[in-house]
């Protein structure tokens, strides 16, 4: 990548790093949401890229307010348990229609399994869905040929099915003809807010993302996010070969991950004058140091050499 010569080794193991970056998309980070019942809390993983619509959609009625104090008004066993349609807020008692946006376009194309999460649409309408969420209890892959397929767009985290499934265990009431299967929690007789299944939703504060060039402590290797022009945009990884008398570094082909797109920040190689610019290197989790300059002094072992630096 660095030479004319050494491009054709980078491009030799491309197609295995492209490998390895589509087998990990599937675990990267991806927005979440903390649901709290008054039968426990559990977490929503959002298929952001699978659904992009809907989960936007879904997450504007979140960070509005407007799933605060919402009701899970209904529940079938062995079925799916469903919200997204009424709230009650304290010191009420009766169901409230939260307010809804305009329909939005189906985007169908996970399979309604267990623990997944799902929009509700109207029938024979595959582009009705709006507020409304349900959560499979059971394999019902019989809704991904039903009306277009009801789009999945997310699924529930770890043992967080525990408590969907003790909120589909309740007893179940009929208020109306439109409300015939609502779980309620201790009921006697009089239905009171207290005996509603509430879910509250908010947005899950994720790490912050690593930094774009930083020093690895757990393999004492640098790790560099690079623009290289013709030769692509990638990350690759770096070896210190020595720090005495001078820092000599050696990239690592085989850890070599394409990325799509170049972001401010990005470490830049230069193949005419062979120098390496890193703008800022993270340690530790703090910007240690700032306009680092490597060259390229041995081509073929891929081997930089120190020129300058400075620090914060």
């Amino acid at each position: 990548m660095f030479s004319l010569n050494q491009y054709r080794i980078f491009l030799s193991f491309k197609f295995v790093a492209l490998l390895f970056a589509i087998s990990v998309s599937s675990v990267h980070a991806q927005t979440q949401v903390k649901v709290t019942t008054n039968l426990g809390e559990f977490t929503l993983e959002l298929f952001d890229t699978a659904a992009p619509g809907t989960v936007s959609n879904f997450l504007n009625y979140v960070t509005s307010g407007r799933f605060k104090d919402s009701v899970v008004h209904r529940s079938v066993p062995n079925f799916v348990i469903q919200g997204g349609q009424y709230f009650i807020p304290a010191g009420t008692t009766n169901l409230n229609q939260i307010q809804i946006d305009g329909t939005i376009v189906n985007e169908f194309n996970q399979s309604n399994l267990r623990g997944t999460i799902a929009m509700a649409k109207v029938a024979g309408n595959p582009d009705s869905a709006t507020s409304q969420w349900f959560i499979n209890v059971a394999n019902n892959t019989f809704l991904d040929s039903d009306n277009g397929g009801f789009t999945v767009f997310g699924r529930v985290l770890g043992d967080g099915m525990q408590v969907v499934d003790a909120i589909n265990q309740l007893q179940r009431v009929q208020l109306s003809a439109a409300i015939s299967e609502m779980p309620v929690v201790n009921f006697t007789g009089a239905l009171l807010r207290e005996n509603l299944v509430l879910a509250d939703m908010e947005v899950v504060a994720l790490e912050t993302p690593p930094a774009l060039n930083r020093f690895d402590d757990s393999s004492n290797q640098l790790i560099l996010n690079v623009d290289a022009g013709s030769a692509g945009i990638f990350q690759i990884s770096f070896t210190i070969e020595t720090q005495d008398p001078q820092v000599i570094v050696r990239a690592l082909p085989t850890s070599l991950i394409p990325k799509t797109t170049v972001e401010a920040g990005f470490s830049t190689f230069n193949e005419a004058t062979g120098q390496l610019t890193i703008p800022e290197l993270e340690v530790g989790g703090q910007a240690a140091y700032r306009n680092l300059i490597l060259l390229l002094t041995d081509s073929a072992q891929l081997l930089f050499t120190l020129q300058s630096f400075e620090t914060p």
